[in-house]
């Protein structure tokens, strides 16, 4: 035989043993598609995102303050020697005078953040804008809008020139809230600097000099920026006085010059009471306006000024943490995946050497050497496996990425996805897949060779029986039928068969378990945050130092009928940095003004007790997620930092059920204690009548047309925001629960088929005997679902240690998932690999119909 021929025979067993090709084939491609797809899409997704910043010149950092940025200010900035350039503008909250849209105007900046012209052109006159894509639907290019009157702007009607695409904006739904219109932004819109008429900027956007190379998700990235941001904030902070005794000054000499006034029209009436009437009414119109200066001050309060990073950005953190998700998905499933599909693949290989046992004695006996030999089966494993492992890694870096970042980013206003190549990626693939298939194969390879050409020429005498542990339990074994107690012997006969396919099933079921339970733990999240716990609708933080006419208008829309019920409290936010990466939580703290009723608002309870919890004046009630994030229990002490950057101590008593956001429940007598000052309510838990999203956006305008009201917060926004994050999450764990039953065909199909081919001459032996076609299947199936049955209850426990543990890991930082695991999960976990056992059943049944006994029998003679 010559070395052609031996490449000839090589080639052949690919076309004589195609379904086992396919096999190891699709295993190497499930593998490579999930190891590589997963790896690679949290990379993909960050490269999109700091290309995306990068071309836009995100800011690091942005600075508004409650009066504004004036000259002291802007020189505080221009002076910070850390800073590489800056952008100063002016932005406006304002709603289109055609419904209910609000959009956020900016000025058009330089070259800090940036905007995308996705269609049309950027505005240049004063009277142009350009609005975000968002709004496309809604309005066209070439269409005038009209804005309301009492803005910053210098006109009212505003010709629209094109649509822009927000560097600073990634969340479609959480745009913010603001004191126009329903107290939510429904887009962004830019026009040029010249469109406004004040002279105060209102910000400032900050990029620093060696933060431009740092990956903006790294650790090294925000600890500088807090860093520099802390900085300019201190130095800032010492405006404020000065700031606020300017304002009063300014107040006094226009008051003085009132008082001048009057004086000039008692003198002025003596010759012209025509000349007294007109200086009346303008002195009175400057008091009038006064007042209101006044007022407008005392809301606004002692000025602050606000640092933000790109963190406070919508949908800046949401996609970061995103990305992370995937990470954490990345470092589980393709390593199950790919143990599963080496243990089937080594028993694939076996298979394959203990079929060639006499084709090899013969080559060895023709004086062939072992590396002739081993042509055949390093051929095979190559091509099935190379295959498998290129068109899934062609999958995993193209299809898999796309596809999850279009469900992770359907709510987000990023662009299209850039995919990357890794070498190392492919490389540690290509290595996995190789030991998997021919390593697996040289090494079954390697005790064959190791037998002379006279033995291996021989059939492999069957394996030895023995007593088995039921033999010994007398009176079980006696009452077991024939059939039984056959099968019984040969599953602990083939033992390296029996624990591959219980691995096998294992594996996939607990893929299954995960899977699903994860899918169970985003589903009906937000029904139990806001049917259970959280009751309320809306949630009204009023304005600083109300007049009386302002109040007034507020109590008459909270006593109307449109409204059920409704309860004062304090509202103010907390922060804390926690969690994993460190970043700051936006803790919102809430003081009843009474516990009466409190349980028609909110549900507090104990998760895995139900136990309901009572908030008296000494309480001090905390979230889940924030116990844990803190490490907190029942009497434990935190600290978190108010909005005057001051630690506040806080003794906890009991820990609530919640899914989404940080919360505390605080009692009077504990607030005081804590925040060492007097209890004032200022804000509202509001219940409506009809909960109806068209009615929360009605009644939202109306508190916010009261003027008594600074920000009201939706409960619908809320939930959306929820829906969004665990729809996409959901979707991605769809594609795995996918993948997971993709893995399970191939492998009990694979498993059986071996199983059959091994024993076809038993097969063959009692079908001679007079066993019919459905007892011969049965004879060796029942042994496949007995070990299915096996594997599942084993799946199971692997599949709940898995969803525990990406249950921890998964959520974002201020959100959690139910932890509990449903019956239907593993109902539908254990029928899916049982049902494929029961549809490969019918498969191996008509295989082993087709069996030619006599050729089977003679196949080793």
């Amino acid at each position: 035989m010559s070395k052609k021929i031996l490449w000839k025979d090589a080639f052949q067993a690919i076309t004589s043993s195609l379904g086992r090709f396919i096999a190891i084939f699709l295993l190497m491609m499930l593998g490579s598609f999930t190891l590589i797809g997963l790896k690679i899409t949290g990379p993909d997704m960050r490269e999109t995102a700091t290309s995306f910043y990068q071309q836009h010149k995100l800011a690091d950092t942005t600075v508004v303050s409650n009066y504004g940025l004036d000259a002291n200010d802007v020189h505080v900035i221009k002076e910070y020697s850390k800073i590489k350039n800056y952008d100063l503008g002016y932005f406006q909250d304002t709603k289109v005078n055609d419904g209910q849209t609000v959009v956020r105007v900016f000025s058009n900046p330089k070259n800090i953040s940036t905007y995308e012209l996705v269609s049309g052109k950027m505005p240049h006159k004063s009277n142009e804008i350009a609005l975000s894509y968002l709004l496309k639907g809604k309005y066209k290019i070439g269409q005038t809008i009209n804005l309301d009157k009492n803005t910053s702007l210098k006109h009212e009607k505003f010709r629209i020139t094109g649509f822009v695409r927000s560097s600073e904006y990634l969340d479609k739904n959480d745009l913010g809230q603001t004191n126009v219109g329903t107290g939510q932004l429904n887009g962004v819109a830019v026009v040029a600097k010249k469109a406004f008429k004040t002279k105060v900027y209102t910000i400032a956007r900050i990029r620093y000099k060696n933060t431009a190379n740092m990956n903006p998700y790294s650790a090294q990235y925000r600890n500088t920026v807090e860093k520099y941001q802390k900085t300019i904030k201190d130095r800032l902070d010492k405006n404020s006085q000065n700031k606020l005794n300017k304002y009063q000054n300014e107040i006094k000499q226009a008051r003085n010059q009132i008082m001048q006034g009057k004086e000039q029209i008692n003198q002025v009436k003596l010759f012209s009471s025509a000349q007294a009437s007109q200086l009346e009414k303008e002195i009175s119109q400057k008091g009038i306006e006064l007042n209101k200066e006044e007022q407008n001050i005392k809301q606004l309060g002692y000025p602050t000024y606000n640092v933000h990073s790109r963190d406070y950005n919508p949908g800046y953190t949401l996609y970061r943490s995103n990305s992370e998700r995937i990470d954490i998905l990345a470092n589980i499933f393709p390593v199950i995946l790919f143990a599963i599909a080496a243990l089937v693949c080594l028993t694939t290989m076996t298979r394959f050497v203990d079929e060639e046992r006499i084709n090899i004695g013969t080559l060895k006996a023709l004086g062939y050497s072992d590396g002739d030999v081993r042509k055949k089966f390093v051929l095979y494993s190559l091509v099935s496996g190379i295959l498998g492992i290129l068109l899934g890694a062609t999958l995993g870096y193209t299809f898999l990425p796309r596809l999850i970042y279009k469900a992770y980013t359907t709510n987000l206003t990023m662009p299209e996805v850039k995919l990357q190549f890794s070498w190392i990626y492919l490389l540690v693939t290509l290595a996995i897949g190789l030991l998997c298939t021919t390593f697996a194969a040289l090494w079954a390879l390697r005790r064959t060779l190791n037998e002379k050409p006279a033995q291996l020429l021989l059939p492999k005498a069957p394996k030895k029986g023995a007593r088995i542990l039921l033999e010994r339990i007398t009176p079980l074994w006696n009452r077991m039928s024939f059939t039984y107690k056959v099968t019984a012997r040969n599953l602990f006969r083939y033992k390296s068969r029996m624990l591959m396919t219980i691995f096998g099933v294992a594996g996939c079921t607990g893929l299954l378990v995960m899977g699903f339970g994860i899918k169970d733990s985003l589903n009906g999240i937000s029904e139990i945050q806001y049917k259970n716990i959280i009751k309320y609708d809306l949630v009204t933080v009023q304005q600083n130092n109300l007049t009386k006419k302002q109040q007034n208008k507020l109590d008459e829309v909270l006593n109307s009928d449109e409204i059920k019920q409704y309860k004062d409290v304090h509202y103010e936010q907390l922060t804390k940095k926690a969690g994993v990466d460190d970043t700051e939580q936006m803790i919102g703290l809430l003081v009843p003004s009474s516990n009466k009723n409190l349980g028609k608002f909110i549900g507090l309870h104990e998760r895995k007790t139900n136990k309901e919890l009572k908030l008296t004046a000494n309480s001090v009630i905390i979230s889940e997620k924030l116990a844990d994030l803190l490490g907190a229990k029942k009497n434990s002490t935190i600290t978190l930092k108010d909005d005057e950057g001051k630690w506040r101590k806080f003794k906890v008593t009991d820990i609530t059920e919640m899914y989404m956001g940080h919360y505390m429940f605080v009692g009077k007598h504990a607030y005081q204690r804590s925040m060492d000052k007097k209890y004032a309510t200022n804000g509202e838990l509001v219940t409506l009548r009809n909960k109806s999203n068209k009615n929360v956006q009605t009644m939202s305008e109306r508190f916010i047309k009261t003027n008594a009201i600074s920000v009201v917060s939706q409960n619908i926004n809320n939930k959306k925001t929820i829906d969004n994050v665990m729809n996409g999450l959901g979707r991605v764990i769809f594609i795995l629960i996918g993948i997971a039953v993709i893995l399970a065909v191939v492998v009990i199909y694979n498993l059986t088929n071996i199983n059959v081919s091994e024993r076809i001459r038993e097969l063959s032996t009692i079908k001679v005997l007079g066993f019919y076609d459905k007892e011969v299947t049965m004879y060796i199936y029942r042994e496949t679902i007995i070990l299915s049955f096996i594997g599942i209850l084993f799946g199971y426990l692997l599949g709940k240690w898995l969803h525990n543990f990406i249950i921890t890991s998964l959520p974002p930082t201020n959100a959690m998932f139910d932890p509990n695991m449903y019956a239907m999960n593993y109902i539908l976990s254990g029928a899916i690999p049982l049902i494929v056992t029961l549809i490969l059943a019918f498969v191996m049944h008509r295989k082993i119909r087709s069996v030619d006994m006599l050729e089977a029998l003679k196949s080793v003679d």
